[in-house]
């Protein structure tokens, strides 16, 4: 007993000794539930993210996803729960479906004076979603904000890497003899000489063109709509539209740009170029691939760090950013109010000042650094004059992420299993941080030229780029681009008519199928076979019907936001 009554008093003095702010600032663990539309991922975050929440605010995140279970947002909806923090991959469907079914938290009754610098970063996006929902449910209310927002209008949505840019290996465009690339249709023919050029991985492995995943789609087939992204179109729902010229795609019309890029991916099966695996492969196994160097060609800008690193690029090896001459990529720019993509907090959040805490954090200068970069004094740091930098270790952790193991005491495992699970900014990162010189992203720190000041950049500019120093600078220098004004990235289409959503729900499968049943064709006449009775069943099932509405929504955006069309 003596001895039990001197542990206890000497268990006193010591939480006495600590500090008033260590006792003040503790709370109770807690688990918060994500529900997303956009994550890769399922379960609890793990590794140096999930220390960080840890250690910060004494929560722990378990994600729910609807890219990993189909099924999960139909069975959170029949449970009348969806979790404590949701991110939504549009204002569509579900998330009206969530708010009218009262599974949104309506923010108007929480106390948000606490979090300044959510009220000061997303007034517009919040503005918007309100007003969202005010004109389409019929319903008042502070139901979330919009994702990727700007201090400032109009800027560009990029620094140096255009998100959707046709990426290429330029050591296999050299060795292949630097062929050129006119039009969408010789992108076969081009990508045939560079795989025989480098036809293994180092590893032996074989290489092919280049590979997708289903992963991310719900109507029609990624890895063939995002060819149209290099011709000025962007997403509205399965439709493309180029805002620069007023031009829409409807992809099931004859001749569409839709067709000739489901052509032209089934002409790369047919050569053995498009990787077979495509279509029961999920997004984790594409990107492996990728960073293995099993593909020579990338749809989008940012996908390539996990292959480029400083080694290769000192060899000149590396993707870099082409055009296909007669084309004119999408460009988008940044607005205060955000774009289509959301957040909001689940109306059965017990701790919403705690989900907020979290978020209101992850809006911080550090926040959002330590997110996208790891810790701060491990992975990245402040210098003398305020300015941040990459460390060794943390270039180590961008460039190998699978590779590198973290250090125990910062949450083990490798940098790519603590990765931040959202895979759903904020604030967009591609932009100067307000009142400073540099961005959120690293891309814009002075530490990043020096870096990627490279023997691979210098021949890509020298010999493709004349003199770009990025890809975003070739896009201004070649005037070959197609940009999305700040005001069209504010406006929110409106919901679809109740008929039309019914319809949709039976032709995007037949869409989706369709699509990659075309791109597995073993002839061109079964190519056709399979595109006709594609076409065919989902027009039986409304979806000219859908067009026609979804096109006078898109009118009405275009006279909403100054673009010019044939009316």
């Amino acid at each position: 007993m003596k001895k039990l009554v001197s542990l206890v008093l000497a268990l006193m003095m010591l939480l006495s000794a600590l500090p008033t702010a260590i006792a003040e600032d503790y709370r109770e663990p807690i688990t918060l539930t994500v529900f997303s539309q956009v994550a890769n991922f399922a379960g609890e975050q793990a590794g140096w993210f999930a220390k960080e929440l840890k250690d910060r605010f004494n929560v722990t995140l378990k994600f729910i996803s609807s890219n990993v279970d189909p099924n999960a947002f139909t069975a959170g909806v029949s449970a009348e729960e969806l979790g404590d923090i949701i991110c939504w991959g549009d204002m569509g469907e579900a998330f009206n479906t969530a708010v009218r079914a009262e599974l949104v938290m309506d923010l108007d009754e929480v106390d948000l004076t606490p979090y300044t610098t959510l009220n000061a970063s997303f007034a517009d996006a919040m503005a918007k979603v309100r007003a969202y929902c005010n004109a389409n449910l019929g319903m008042d209310g502070n139901y979330g904000w919009a994702f990727g927002v700007a201090a400032e209008d109009g800027t560009w949505n990029e620094l140096l890497d255009p998100t959707y840019a046709l990426q290429i290996r330029y050591d296999a465009w050299e060795k292949a003899g630097k062929p050129a690339l006119t039009s969408l249709e010789d992108l076969p023919g081009f990508m045939e000489k560079l795989v025989a050029a480098v036809p293994t991985a180092e590893d032996g492995e074989k290489v092919y063109a280049y590979g997708g995943f289903g992963d991310w789609e719900d109507c029609v087939m990624k890895f063939t709509w995002d060819l149209m992204t290099f011709y000025g179109y962007k997403e509205a729902d399965f439709l493309g539209v180029n805002y620069a010229t007023g031009d829409i795609v409807n992809p099931l019309e004859e001749g569409s740009l839709y067709y000739r890029a489901l052509k032209v991916n089934n002409q790369m099966y047919r050569m053995g170029l498009f990787d077979p695996e495509s279509v029961s492969q999920n997004f984790d196994a594409y990107n492996t691939k990728l960073s293995n160097g099993r593909y020579l060609m990338a749809l989008w800008g940012w996908i390539i760090g996990g292959y480029n690193n400083a080694d290769r690029a000192a060899e000149k090896i590396g993707f870099q950013t082409f055009l296909i001459e007669d084309s004119a990529p999408q460009q988008l720019t940044m607005s205060t109010a955000g774009g289509n993509r959301a957040w909001s907090i689940g109306a059965n959040c017990q701790y919403p000042e705690r989900a907020l805490e979290v978020i209101e954090w992850l809006c911080t200068e550090e926040g959002t650094l330590v997110q996208n970069y790891g810790p701060k004094g491990l992975c990245w740091d402040y210098d003398e004059t305020g300015v941040p930098y990459m460390t060794e270790f943390g270039w180590q952790c961008q460039e190998d992420k699978s590779g590198t193991q973290m250090p125990a005491e910062y949450g083990g495992g490798t940098y790519q299993d603590g990765e931040s699970a959202f895979n759903h900014v904020l604030l967009a990162l591609e932009q100067l941080v307000p009142g400073k010189t540099y961005s959120y992203s690293n891309k814009g720190w002075p530490c990043y030229a020096e870096r990627y000041n490279t023997a691979l950049q210098k021949a890509w500019s020298t010999e493709y780029a004349n003199g770009a120093t990025s890809g975003i600078q070739l896009y201004r220098e070649t005037g070959k681009y197609s940009l999305v004004n700040s005001a069209v990235i504010a406006y929110q289409l409106p919901e679809m008519s109740q008929a039309n959503k019914e319809a949709r729900a039976l032709f995007a499968p037949v869409m989706k199928q369709g699509s990659w049943n075309c791109v597995y064709a073993e002839t061109d006449e079964q190519f056709e076979q399979l595109w006709n009775e594609m076409v065919q069943t989902a027009k039986s099932y409304g979806y000219d019907a859908y067009v026609a509405e979804k096109i006078e929504h898109i009118h009405a955006q275009f006279d909403a936001c100054g673009v010019t069309y044939e009316k």
